[in-house]
């Protein structure tokens, strides 16, 4: 399996969660990003959030990593370069063996530039404290600084805290991950 069809279909298991359990794909709206998966118009919650229903979109043209990678002198993983260029979405609500996560996404092309410059901030920390290079693609529910990361030169996906080494291996690569994960319904409250 490729990771751009198990991306697709996390991406349809995961709208047929929402519909079963009739919850609306709810997002934090960004309203200085004109985003693509942004449907309709902003809910506005405690008087300074808005939320937004969303689905996702393919990305008309794929993220190209080839500036950030030639000014950091390191090719990214191709599983990597593929989860990050096939889609904008909101970020995933998923369970990997019943523990809560969140796939991170880019909601558009604003979005993508934030997330270039905090993968380049991630590599250089790694850098600077001698650590094995890893790009991080999500966060555990219950702590912040636990990162899904991917191993730049295996490919495995696992588990590290914020400025430490990778502690543990969650699947041999993204693929199996992603076709591993269960969607979670997130209720959207106001």
């Amino acid at each position: 399996m490729t990771i751009s069809s198990a991306l697709d279909d996390l991406l349809v298991r995961y709208q047929e969660a929402y519909q079963q359990a009739a919850v609306p794909l709810m997002t934090e709206a960004n309203g200085d990003w004109r985003a693509p998966i942004y449907v309709g118009a902003p809910t506005l919650v405690d008087d300074s959030i808005e939320f937004v229903k969303w689905q996702p979109v393919r990305q008309a043209q794929a993220l190209d990593f080839s500036a950030l990678m030639n000014a950091l002198e390191q090719p990214f993983h191709q599983d990597f370069v593929e989860y990050f260029s096939r889609w904008f979405s909101a970020d995933l609500a998923v369970s990997w063996q019943q523990h809560p996560f969140w796939l991170l996404h880019m909601h558009g092309e604003e979005d993508a530039e934030r997330m270039l410059s905090n993968q380049a901030g991630h590599v250089l920390m790694k850098r600077r404290l001698r650590q094995s290079m890893t790009l991080f693609l999500g966060i555990a529910e219950e702590s912040d600084d636990l990162l899904i990361t991917l191993d730049n030169e295996s490919g495995a996906v696992g588990l590290e805290f914020v400025g430490q080494n990778q502690h543990e291996t969650l699947a041999a690569n993204l693929a199996e991950f992603l076709a591993k994960t269960t969607p979670r319904v997130v209720e959207f409250e106001h």
